[in-house]
């Protein structure tokens, strides 16, 4: 425990508790981090950037008011403009709207055990979220994060990622599979805890995960544009389709996984080598292999968009998370200014696009806390 929080690591000592993590951009490998599907393949392996339209918590611990004779609880999410008051009696079996569900069952499940000491305080528990609902940026995972990282530091320790971060991934994933009652994939989490660009190799028992040269973070980022469709999508819905084909041993299916595996690979390589061309041929075969997967993971705008793009420049775009809509990105492989804003005024001179700027992010996981 660190000497600036000795002094207020009690659970009921008033203070503020904030984290922040990033969202991001799944350059190539995206669903083959569903379980059990990675164990069925030759080496799969997802690449993503954290970028930095991040996902926040802010958790405050204070005394009850005045006369009360218990504390309470409120949930807030900001961006989904929702908030919801409880009494600790009523935690074990309230019912929220879903944009406040996994606030509660986190709370619940870092509670538990502990009510009848942490009943004294008013605890008010906000989130914000900077990238769009829906976009395919991987945002309620990162929300999630935070969530788990706040928590974790007020009723347990203070974070540390590189002890803590497998145990927050999996609190992370377990609790959001109860929320969206469908698998969930793993590399959002990953994202969210540790940033900046690296490649996750799915394997037996634990998962293999290292950062390539952060010195690609600027070239990478400056050959990328990000833009949101303004249409939202539901990942759980398309990765539960694809899921079910491969288990069911659809043939077609599974050489599909099996070539984008294989585009992810070459990914790595090029950009390990900085061969920019080469890295855009491998963002390129992923896309053309993912768009067949199943009906509906593009849409005839983003499709246009891809085909204005090209035009002006570009040799791939992909669309962010599982389709259907969200956020996609083109990339430029020379990192020519004039080129990248010729494709940018290209693809958001079609209706209904937006372009969303955004920095990588070197860094996953930030935990924070100070009295109040």
């Amino acid at each position: 425990m660190s000497p600036a929080s000795a002094a207020f690591d009690h659970p009921l000592a008033p203070r503020q508790i904030r984290s922040r993590a990033p969202v991001r951009l799944d350059l190539a490998g995206g669903t083959v981090d569903l379980w059990p599907l990675f164990l069925m393949l030759d080496r799969p392996m997802t690449i993503n950037l954290g970028i930095d339209l991040w996902a926040e918590t802010e958790l405050k611990i204070q005394e009850r008011e005045s006369g009360s004779s218990a504390g309470t609880i409120t949930l807030q999410s900001i961006d989904q403009r929702i908030e919801q008051t409880l009494s600790w009696d009523e935690l074990e079996h309230a019912v929220l709207p879903p944009g406040l569900d996994l606030h509660l069952r986190l709370f619940r499940w870092f509670t538990r055990g502990r009510r009848e000491e942490l009943k004294r305080s008013r605890i008010t528990l906000t989130t914000r979220a900077k990238s769009p609902a829906g976009a395919g940026l991987g945002g309620s995972s990162a929300l999630n994060v935070t969530l788990v990282g706040a928590l974790s530091q007020w009723l347990e320790a203070p974070v540390d990622v590189a002890r803590d971060g497998e145990r927050i991934v999996e609190i992370a994933r377990d609790v959001e599979t109860q929320v969206i009652k469908v698998p969930a994939g793993l590399q959002d989490y990953y994202g969210a805890v540790w940033g900046g660009l690296q490649k996750i190799q799915w394997e037996v028992h634990r998962h293999t995960r290292a950062h390539l040269d952060p010195a690609l973070l600027g070239p990478l980022s400056q050959r990328l544009l990000l833009f949101y469709s303004g249409q939202s999508r539901n990942s759980g819905i398309n990765n539960w389709k694809l899921f079910k084909d491969f288990i069911d041993k659809d043939t077609a299916t599974r050489e599909k996984f099996a070539a984008i595996t294989e585009a992810t690979r070459a990914l790595e390589q090029a950009l390990s080598a900085r061969e920019w061309n080469a890295a855009g041929e491998a963002i390129r075969a992923e896309w053309e292999t993912r768009r067949t997967l199943a009906p509906g993971i593009s849409t005839p705008e983003i499709d246009r968009a891809f085909e204005e793009a090209k035009r002006a420049g570009a040799t791939a775009g992909k669309i962010c998370g599982a389709g259907g809509g969200g956020c996609f990105f083109v990339f430029e492989p020379t990192g020519d200014l004039n080129r990248l804003e010729a494709v940018g005024q290209a693809v958001a001179a079609q209706a209904g696009l937006q372009r969303l700027p955004f920095n990588p992010s070197e860094r996953g996981l930030e935990v924070s806390a100070a009295p109040l």
